[in-house]
């Protein structure tokens, strides 16, 4: 098995979220559960909101009610503030409470439109490409979410080149392997509304590989785009090779003589993991 550094990009970003939203999960597959148990308890959860507003307004109340019977000019001024600021916290538990149900409802609206999004689907391709490349061998590593800044000015087919994020780089002794994930349909294709991937994975390959070439020399690196589904046409030439997820690792382990010795091997993996979702590195 292969050693797997980082995780998912795109999947980090949609966990992200749901977990500012009060919601976190740690797959994928606990959306619809999550979204079948919103929609069922939603009248449990808005009453369970609403009773424990209730008890928390019914403790401040209480300690207002004890603090306004105190006597003592000095302490009733005190006393004072502190009414006041318990108050305060009362009319924020009621305004809170007010806003749960329209949250609620507004987290379960997003929750089932995310599970039609295309969002999910390039998570799930990209989850699923990760679980392929585990099958490699145990001299394989595999690094998600790459982020590479470049660190020198580059000019790439007349365009700067700053920085690059990387689905996948898989290291192996006979080199390394950028990967970039698609799953789009052919309607999204056709559409036109879209970055080509061909000129991304482009980039991404000579950003990667000028980096490697300053720090370690010249080496060669390989691109592949692991896509289910459609991709507009490859330029005429075209080094990127297209590989379906299923036959990603076969390709891979395509590719046999040693290019990278022990030594090499051990700084190129320092080099990539310093670079797993760390946008500032360099």
């Amino acid at each position: 098995m292969a050693a797997i550094v980082g995780q998912s990009g795109a999947w980090q970003i949609i966990a992200s979220d749901l977990a500012r939203r009060g919601y976190p999960i740690s797959s994928h597959q606990e959306l619809p559960p999550l979204l079948t148990k919103m929609e069922k308890t939603r009248p449990q959860m808005i009453d369970a909101n609403r009773a424990h507003t209730m008890r928390c307004v019914q403790e401040l109340t209480t300690r207002i009610a004890a603090l306004a019977v105190e006597g003592g000019f000095f302490r009733r001024l005190i006393n004072w503030f502190r009414i006041r600021a318990l108050k305060t916290e009362i009319a924020a538990l009621y305004k809170a409470d007010l806003h749960y149900s329209s949250a609620l409802d507004q987290a379960i609206v997003h929750i089932r439109s995310l599970l039609n999004s295309a969002e999910l689907a390039g998570a799930e391709a990209e989850l699923a490409v990760i679980d392929r490349l585990r099958t490699l061998p145990s001299s394989t590593v595999v690094f998600n979410d790459v982020r590479l800044k470049a660190t020198r000015y580059i000019r790439f087919n007349g365009i700067a080149l700053i920085s690059a994020q990387i689905d996948h780089v898989v290291l192996t002794p006979a080199g390394v392997f950028v990967i970039e994930t698609k799953r789009w349909s052919q309607r999204f294709v056709e559409s036109g509304d879209f970055y080509n991937p061909f000129d991304q994975v482009s980039r991404a390959n000579y950003l990667c590989y000028d980096l490697l070439r300053r720090s370690f020399g010249k080496m060669r690196v390989r691109s592949i785009i692991a896509c289910r589904g459609s991709l507009p046409g490859a330029p005429r030439d075209s080094y990127i090779k297209v590989v379906r997820p299923e036959n990603l690792t076969s390709y891979i382990l395509g590719f046999r003589n040693t290019e990278l010795a022990p030594e090499l091997f051990s700084k190129l993996r320092s080099f990539f993991e310093y670079r797993v979702g760390s946008p500032n590195a360099i």
